[in-house]
Formats: C-alpha cells, structure tokens, sequence
C-alpha cells in the first residue's frame, strides 16, 4: 500500500536541490537584464554612475566609504536598532518579502531605529554587508501601508542597482542641512568639484530608477503619483535632505495626462516646477512602459496604442527632468 502510494506521489518527482532553485532564481532573474543592467533602470542612471567611476578620487573616497563608513553603520544598526521580522514588525517584514518577491531579489534585512525621531530611509551593502533597509521610527508611525510600500520598494531597487557607495558619497558634499550624515565618516579630504557636480547631477536620475522599481512593488501602480505626493505631505525628508509639503497629485496627474499625448521630442515641462515635481512627472511615464506588465504579469497591459518601449520610456523621462538624457 505505501509502495503504491509513494509511486503514485507527484511531489516525489520534485527536485527540491539548492543547486536546482539557484538555477531556477537565475534563468528567472536573467531574463530581465540587458546588456549587464536591469531593464527596467533608468539609462542615464547607469551612464552617470560610470562616469563618476572614472573621475579622479573617486576610488580613495568609495573605498574608505566601502570599508569603512558602512561597517560602522552596520555595526551600530547590529547593535542598537531593531530587526524586522515575522515576531517583531511583521507588517515592514511583509512589506520588504513582497517587494524582493516582485522584483526577484533576496530579502534585505530590515532595522527599524528608535534613535533618530526624524523621518529617515535609507539603504546599504557592500561585499562585506549583507544588503540592509533602515526606516526611521517615525517613518513606520506616521505613514500608511502604501506610503511604506512604495518606500521599501524603492530601497530594494536601489540596492539591486548598486546605489549604496554613490548615495553614501553623496553624505560628504554640502547639499542641504537635512541630507542625511552617519555616525561615522572615514574620508577626510575635501571631494573634489566634478564629483560633486556629478553625483547632485546623479541623484536626478537615481530617483527613475528606484521610482520604478516602487512602481513594481506596489499593488496598484497607478496610485504611484497620489502615494508619494501623500508621504511628502505628511512632513516625510528624504535621505538627501529633500521635502516637498504643498505638492500636490491633482496638479500633477492634469500635466502628466496633457503630456502624454505629445512627442517625447515635444515636451517642455513647466519652467515653474521644482525638481521632484519633474522627478514624479518623469517616473509616471513608467506606467506606459511595457517593462511594468513584463514584471508585474498581474497587472492589466494596456492596449497596444497606450504602450511605449523602454527606449522611449527613457526619452520621455530625460524630457520630462529637463536633462536631455545623456
């Protein structure tokens, strides 16, 4: 009888090797990478970041940032702040599993700091640092299930686009008094000039790509420009010193229904936006993107007329920041 039954059995015939699932995770990841880079990143994204790769310091200060800065972050977060999980903050930790499930990525640990009582994300590794997520205390009370989402999502882009060292260089320049400074810095010399022009220039088109990858996160993408215009309302600053408290959705949803019936080459955004109104204009192109429906396979794919390729999604966002793409 048991012979019988364990024949019959089609769960036996499952090779359930950790050999089999990496070879499954990967074929699974590898279909969305084009030429080394994710295809749902923003090109200039990647174009900036090479470029800041190759100006003069840069590698002194990535690597005091790489062996250094973040160790002691992660030392600091290891020991005082406490650590998403199914027990404790399972609501985050379920957040942060959809969000790896989405976009194919192992799941970040997740701290929640009691330390700082002002709004804070912010996300890091390094070849020595598993990838983590840091959310503010205030963050995780003051904004709603989507408000997180949305923010967790983009984290995990981040860190699956290799942000981490550029956003941490990004500390040392002189932005604003609400960018973001750790415990910890080991770089003493000043960063030169051009990096700094590069990386403020970089920051720009960093924001696309973690947009998108929020936008895949999320269960209804479409409420993309109403969830973020919603956490900036509430007092949110983000980690680059950031705050937008009278943006409003309605405004920006009108413009980026007017603009979408014109030419990528014709869009001239409003001279009087500011920088992350253009931001939300250009990352809401996404929704037309056939990359969103190519990963999310859930959501509804708009009909062949509505939908645009991952080319002119990118034409348009350049347009739509006021760069002109690089």
């Amino acid at each position: 009888m048991s012979e019988s039954l364990e024949t019959a059995n089609p769960l036996l015939s499952i090779d359930t090797g950790f050999r089999s699932y990496l070879d499954a995770y990967t074929r699974s990841y590898e279909k969305h990478l084009s030429g080394g880079q994710l295809d749902y990143a923003f090109e200039s994204d990647y174009a900036v970041r090479q470029k800041i790769s190759g100006l003069g310091g840069w590698g002194r200060l990535s690597r005091a940032i790489s062996s250094g800065d973040i160790s002691a972050e992660a030392k600091h977060l290891f020991m005082k702040c406490d650590q998403a999980g199914a027990l404790k903050y399972p609501a985050i930790y379920n957040i942060a599993k959809k969000c790896a499930e989405r976009l194919e990525l192992n799941l970040p640990i997740v701290f929640i700091r009691t330390d700082i009582d002002k709004p804070l994300v912010y996300s890091f590794d390094s070849e020595l640092i598993d990838p983590c997520i840091v959310l503010s205390d205030w963050v995780v009370k003051v904004l709603s299930e989507d408000e997180l989402n949305m923010l967790i999502g983009a984290e995990c882009g981040r860190l699956q686009n290799g942000h981490s060292v550029y956003n941490w260089a990004f500390t040392y320049l002189n932005y604003n008094k609400n960018v973001y400074v750790p415990a910890e810095r080991t770089f003493k010399p000043a960063v030169n000039s051009q990096l700094v022009r590069s990386l403020i220039e970089w920051i720009k088109y960093a924001d696309i790509t973690a947009d998108r990858a929020a936008m895949i996160c999320l269960d209804e993408p479409g409420r993309f420009c109403e969830i973020v215009c919603s956490m900036y309302n509430k007092g949110f600053v983000d980690f680059y010193g950031r705050t937008a408290e009278s943006m409003k959705a309605s405004a920006l949803l009108d413009l980026s229904e007017a603009y979408s019936s014109q030419n990528a080459r014709a869009l001239k955004p409003d001279s009087s936006l500011t920088d992350l109104e253009r931001r939300v204009l250009a990352s809401n192109e996404f929704l037309k993107c056939d990359l969103l429906c190519d990963w999310r396979a859930d959501l509804e794919r708009k009909p062949q007329g509505q939908r645009i390729n991952s080319q002119t999604c990118d034409v348009r966002s350049s347009m739509l920041l006021g760069t002109g793409g690089q």
